[in-house]
């Protein structure tokens, strides 16, 4: 069966974050000053055909913390048969054709799944909500968790994606814009490496696997991780930034709930 890039079980499995649940405790920092870089991803994902049936449903505005923010964002709803998929909406942008030019982006980047996974709108059943993490003038942050039980498949698959636009440039932020790929891949193999809301006993499986893989795999992994798509397929891994603490998601095993989510603090935080 085709591998997803996907994962939640341990994230599922683990309450995960991303599922709503509480995190893991805070670890100490590691020393890896060289996870940053300033450059961010500026390449506009391609955009993708947009499925013939749609309805919508807005959500209560999510907006920053802080009182300078001004965009507000909200989430709507794609259905189709058994699909659903939520995705974010910003307003109040000052400028409304980059207003217009970021939903756009964040539309097509989220059922872009459909295509990427071959996803038949008519047999399979999906479900994808979308919690919005962040948002504000320079950018906004949104994390997907669902489940995609593909008809005739033996068992569901649990999904996770993530995607940061700049607001400004009305592109997709990634990987490399928080952390240097080379240097999270020895961090995931490295006895220091922490996970979001997973439990002792399923660290410990994740570790084991972990370790059966090279750092050149995770390296590479890293490298095409988050959008935009290239070539039309759809990430392994996906990141996100969310009060100075880096989280990304690694392929797992189904039965150790198809992706982890790791988390790294630097330690200029």
């Amino acid at each position: 069966m085709k591998r997803f890039t996907i994962i939640p079980a341990l994230m599922l499995a683990g309450s995960c974050l991303l599922s709503g649940c509480s995190g893991c405790s805070k670890e100490a920092n590691v020393d890896l000053s060289s996870a940053h870089t300033t450059a961010a991803v500026e390449t506009m994902a391609p955009t993708t055909a947009q499925p013939s049936e749609e309805e919508t449903e807005t959500s209560t505005a999510v907006s920053e913390e802080s009182a300078a923010a001004s965009v507000s964002a909200s989430t709507e709803t794609y259905t189709s048969g058994n699909i659903s998929i939520q995705y974010p909406v910003v307003s109040s942008m000052d400028d409304e054709e980059k207003e217009k030019k970021v939903n756009e982006l964040l539309k097509s980047n989220a059922l872009s799944f459909l295509k990427a996974q071959g996803v038949d709108e008519k047999k399979d059943t999906l479900s994808i909500k979308c919690k919005i993490v962040s948002a504000d003038r320079r950018r906004i942050t949104a994390v997907y968790t669902g489940q995609l039980n593909a008809s005739g498949a033996a068992h569901p698959i649990s999904v996770f994606f993530t995607n940061t636009v700049d607001l400004n440039k009305g592109t997709d932020i990634g990987f490399s814009t928080y952390a240097d790929p080379y240097t999270m891949a020895g961090y995931v193999m490295s006895e220091d490496c922490q996970f979001d809301g997973l439990s002792a006993e399923n660290t410990k499986a994740a570790k084991e696997y972990i370790a059966a893989q090279s750092i050149d795999y995770y390296h590479k992994l890293f490298e095409s991780a988050d959008f935009p798509l290239e070539d039309g397929k759809f990430p392994e891994s996906f990141s996100y930034e969310k009060q100075g603490e880096i989280y990304f998601s690694i392929p797992m095993p189904h039965a150790m709930g198809d992706y982890a989510i790791v988390k790294f603090t630097p330690d200029t935080k």
